[in-house]
């Protein structure tokens, strides 16, 4: 069957553009998924990271979304019409474009070349038109008769991803696109893009295990993890409610700290800390290092590590978190905290602790 999608700014409001439904694929071993029954549905104009380590199924999930490869159950369905499942649709017809960690263009193609590859469906002139449109959008019509070696990382990126542009397709997959930039040039190139993904009114996916990128970049993160799907919801949501020990520790420096719940507060061996949710009994809870203070009293502690970082400060603090059991806390503060490797301090709870669940599914079998 080959078909022709409807690009994404022709969708009407607020629609699901991708819909994902119980996604599973084995490369070997049928109880090692790579990805393992996830569901996902992305809106009109939505900026979604899928976060997670090397190895938990981000790039299986972008290549069974851009028919790289087949599921072996599940179903994945673009603009409203199904594309892998009971149907199959090519790469080519699924109005995916795909944007790859090594921007894959052709180096002996000017970029104007390189925009106008995948138009072939248009006349001469169309496709002129609306190369020179997708060139004045990313800012390249100055580079357009030079070739991709001619130009720096960040305009190669901005290049390949006109090309994927061009074409009007209804979903953009990202593939780790800031990964081969250095810090400077990754950050003002990843604004930059998003900027243009937003402006053309595009939906996109975008792959990474860089904690910052995700939350930078998205308006919702996916987090994964074996193959399942841990977590998604807002970068502030997960990052402030995480559901599991995994997910808090992913996303960020935090404690983990043992502790006796009673509906809205815990003792710990911070002593007591309120809760974001009420709970009952023993709970293992997260404590982010920005809510930790060093106090007159409290638990006590010695600073054996200090990070200066310019705007902020970061303490590792050997203690007793439980006896005989040496732990440390990590704690944050404003640049001018005047203690130093080798003090004794006291620390305190002074924000909300997460009370966490197991993980969000159980994980395939391994053995």
């Amino acid at each position: 069957m080959t078909l022709t999608l409807t690009p994404s700014r022709r969708e009407t409001p607020k629609t699901d553009v991708l819909s994902l439904s119980g996604l599973t694929k084995s490369y070997h071993d049928p109880r090692q998924p790579a990805l393992h029954d996830v569901s996902l549905e992305v809106g009109t104009g939505e900026l979604v990271s899928v976060l997670g380590p090397s190895g938990c199924g981000k790039t299986t999930l972008l290549r069974l979304i851009a028919g790289f490869e087949r599921p072996d159950a599940g179903s994945v369905r673009v603009a409203g019409i199904e594309v892998a499942g009971s149907h199959w649709v090519p790469p080519e017809a699924r109005g995916i474009g795909f944007v790859f960690q090594d921007y894959a263009l052709f180096p002996h193609l000017s970029v104007t070349q390189n925009v106008a590859f995948g138009l072939p469906h248009l006349s001469r002139k169309a496709r002129r038109v609306r190369t020179q449109e997708v060139l004045d959008l990313v800012g390249l019509t100055i580079f357009a008769a030079r070739y991709p070696h001619q130009l720096s990382g960040g305009q190669q990126q901005r290049v390949a991803l006109a090309r994927a542009l061009a074409p009007e397709p209804a979903v953009m997959l990202l593939d780790e696109p800031f990964s081969n930039l250095d810090a400077a040039l990754r950050n003002s190139t990843r604004k930059e893009v998003r900027r243009l993904l937003k402006l053309a009114g595009v939906t996109a996916v975008l792959v990474t295990h860089d904690q910052e990128e995700a939350m930078t970049f998205a308006e919702r993160l996916v987090l994964l993890r074996a193959g399942v799907l841990e977590q998604q919801g807002a970068p502030e949501e997960v990052y402030a409610r995480p559901r599991t020990a995994f997910a808090a520790g992913f996303l960020g420096t935090t404690n983990l700290l043992r502790g006796d719940a009673r509906g809205e507060r815990a003792q710990t061996p911070l002593g007591t800390v309120r809760l974001t949710r009420a709970a009952e009994g023993s709970v293992l809870l997260s404590l982010r290092p920005e809510d930790v203070a060093f106090a007159g009293t409290g638990l006590r502690g010695r600073v054996v590590a200090r990070e200066f970082k310019g705007h902020d400060l970061t303490y590792s603090c050997e203690t007793e978190t439980e006896p005989g059991k040496p732990a440390r806390v990590t704690v944050q503060t404003g640049p001018g905290c005047p203690y130093g490797v080798g003090d004794t301090v006291f620390l305190a709870p002074r924000g909300l602790a997460v009370p966490l669940e197991g993980p969000a599914h159980h994980e395939p079998k391994t053995g």
